[in-house]
């Protein structure tokens, strides 16, 4: 891909120009009064795959969720089991909750203004003569936007969206085509650079040693935007802008990834929690590949380093995620470059606009070392947003194999195509259109042999069920520690998990895209050891919370929440991580849209460090 120098020497200069903005607010907070609706009926999990659901209302999923709940909220828990006494603590679900106005719309679900939903789950003390282990439970919900600079902007001029580089075009409402023009490239730019906070993507706990009191959990985007909220409160603390990159690199941070990771095993310093992430740095000779890591002190305070970098000769790469295991960090560099044209950016959205190149390149980097102690490129194509799990393996002449688990691609449809997840104004035209949306990802597996330097790409192909979003037990454990069971036949391999946790549309050979459902995928049986999956529930990415009594991988529960479109309302559920039977339920009286990450915030009343 040959680079646009002019608009990316422009861009340059206005990052260059812009400076880091941190925006702190102190907004009343007001009660939500709408009445929950009727429960429905206990409804059973569909059990054969030839039953179609109905699916309705569907597109209340992916359509504005104004309302707010500012308080916390004490919802009614319906049991049919126990909710583990375990399990306390705070899910946070993260996504968007506007995207129109009378006259605009973003047509990307990235794009839309943040707004997180939360679930506190609270124990009390029961005597041991209680026959209801569960009596002492409670669930309590917010539902919030983040109150940033973009929100306020947008607030501020409710006819008109915030408007900056984004993952797709603004349009007119009416005619549905991209607004352009010099004059809102200009716009977008200066905006991108200068006010742009909006953190829709994920949750990050860079503190899980701090107890709950003043704890501050932060939201993420594909960029270096955050913004932090308080865990209590859920008020908005602070937000960032983009920003100069840290300490050590010499041009300017323009994207990271949304999905930090841990590190793996004992940690540097008791008080201290190294979290790893990959970012993409702007200068004037081009765009490097850095691996940083933030270590941060149990009084807030933090450092952050680049451990290792690596130019990016062919142009601006694109990272959703990567790998962390114990020993290495592997980032896999998909085969696609961003047009740094910014006509064709403003007009199709980055994503779009993103060109093939060649190969497959594949870094590995020693996290004791920081060396570079693999860069191979592949010819075959391998495109993804999420990493799922990271091994390190015995090879055959006792080195080493790394291997990055992907839920992946052979084409990148799903990322740039027509058809790509999910563009709004084509997925609320009806289910024609949504049923020609990409069916989901499948197992990948990157293995790189550290002594042979050589990669190999592996597919699995037995496992039919398309899914995206996954959870493991193991690249979403508390921070880092190590919650798999020792199956290794070595104690230098690091396996991969068993099960791995997700959800999906075209559930279990639907033609519909509408029919969605939760997985439970065995990958040493490769084949759906449990599922989730209701008429009209539209499921959101599951939290594995692991019984800390538990002998087996799968010991524990999973937390969520679902829209049910008969209902046209969302309930938190509880799941046994085993069965995915239905634990508990509590109906929230609100709407929740599609989101997509989150967190499970355990208190440190269930869980030691």
């Amino acid at each position: 891909m040959m680079l646009h120098s002019g608009s990316f020497q422009l861009f340059i200069l206005v990052v260059v120009l812009s400076t880091t903005v941190f925006d702190k607010h102190d907004w009343a907070t007001h009660a939500f009064s709408s009445q929950p609706k009727a429960a429905p009926s206990k409804s059973q999990t569909i059990t054969k795959q030839d039953e179609q659901p109905k699916n309705v209302n569907f597109v209340d999923w992916i359509s504005d969720a104004p309302n707010e709940i500012r308080t916390w909220k004490s919802l009614e828990v319906d049991t049919e089991q126990n909710i583990p006494s375990y399990v306390q603590g705070t899910l946070i679900r993260n996504g968007c909750g506007i995207w129109t106005t009378k006259d605009e719309m973003f047509s990307y679900i990235f794009d839309g203004l943040a707004k997180i939903h939360s679930y506190r789950i609270t124990q009390s003390t029961t005597t041991e003569s209680s026959e209801d282990e569960n009596a002492g439970a409670s669930v309590e919900y917010q539902a919030r936007f983040l109150e940033g600079m973009w929100y306020k902007a947008y607030k501020e001029n409710p006819n008109s969206l915030p408007f900056g580089v984004g993952t797709g075009p603004v349009l007119d409402m009416h005619s549905k085509q991209p607004k352009a023009g010099p004059m809102r490239i200009a716009e977008a730019l200066w905006n991108t650079v200068t006010k742009f906070d909006n953190t829709p993507v994920n949750i990050w706990d860079y503190q899980p040693n701090r107890s709950e009191a003043n704890k501050p959990i932060t939201a993420m985007t594909d960029a270096p935007p955050r913004t932090q909220v308080d865990l209590n409160s859920m008020n908005t603390l602070s937000s960032s802008t983009m920003n100069k990159f840290a300490k050590g690199a010499k041009g300017y941070e323009m994207l990271c990834t949304t999905h930090p990771l841990y590190a793996q095993g004992e940690r540097s310093a008791p008080d201290t929690v190294d979290t790893y992430n990959v970012a993409v740095e702007l200068g004037l000779d081009g765009p490097v590949i850095n691996l940083v890591k933030e270590s941060t002190h149990l009084d807030g305070n933090s450092e952050r380093e680049v451990v290792a970098s690596t130019p990016c000769e062919d142009g601006v790469p694109y990272f959703h995620s990567f790998g962390v295991s114990k020993n290495y960090a592997v980032i896999v560099v998909q085969p696609l470059r961003l047009d740094v044209d910014l006509s064709r950016m403003i007009e199709l959205g980055f994503l779009r606009a993103m060109e093939q190149v060649d190969r497959t390149r594949v870094l590995v980097v020693d996290l004791n070392s920081g060396d570079l102690v693999l860069d191979q490129s592949v010819d075959e194509k391998v495109f993804f947003y999420h990493s799922i799990s990271q091994a390190e393996l015995l090879a055959n002449d006792d080195g080493t194999i790394v291997s990055l688990r992907l839920c992946a691609y052979k084409e990148p449809d799903q990322l740039t195509g027509e058809h790509q997840f999910m563009r709004l104004e084509q997925a609320k035209e009806g289910l024609e259109w949504r049923s020609k949306i990409h069916k989901g990802g499948k197992f990948c597996d990157i293995n790189c042999d550290l002594n042979r330097q050589t990669v190999s790409v592996e597919w699995n192909e037995d496992i039919q069920q398309g899914f995206e979003l996954p959870v493991t037990r193991y690249s979403r454990s508390y921070h880092g520690k190590d919650i798999c069971p020792d199956t290794a036949v070595s104690p230098r391999e690091q396996p991969h998990p068993r099960f791995v946790y997700s959800f999906g549309a075209y559930a279990l050979g639907s033609p519909d895209y509408d029919n969605w459902g939760l997985f439970k995928f065995d990958l040493e049986e490769n084949k759906i050891a449990a599922y989730f999956q209701q008429d009209s529930v539209y499921v959101s990415e599951p939290a594995f919370v692991a019984d800390p009594n538990g002998t087996e991988e799968d010991d524990g529960v999973l937390l969520t929440h679902a829209y049910f479109g008969k209902e046209q309302e969302t309930k938190f559920l509880v799941l046994d991580a085993k069965t995915m039977n239905v634990l508990a339920t509590a109906p929230t009286g609100n709407r929740s849209p599609l989101e997509f990450h989150g967190a499970w915030i355990p208190s440190t009343k269930s869980q030691s460090l």
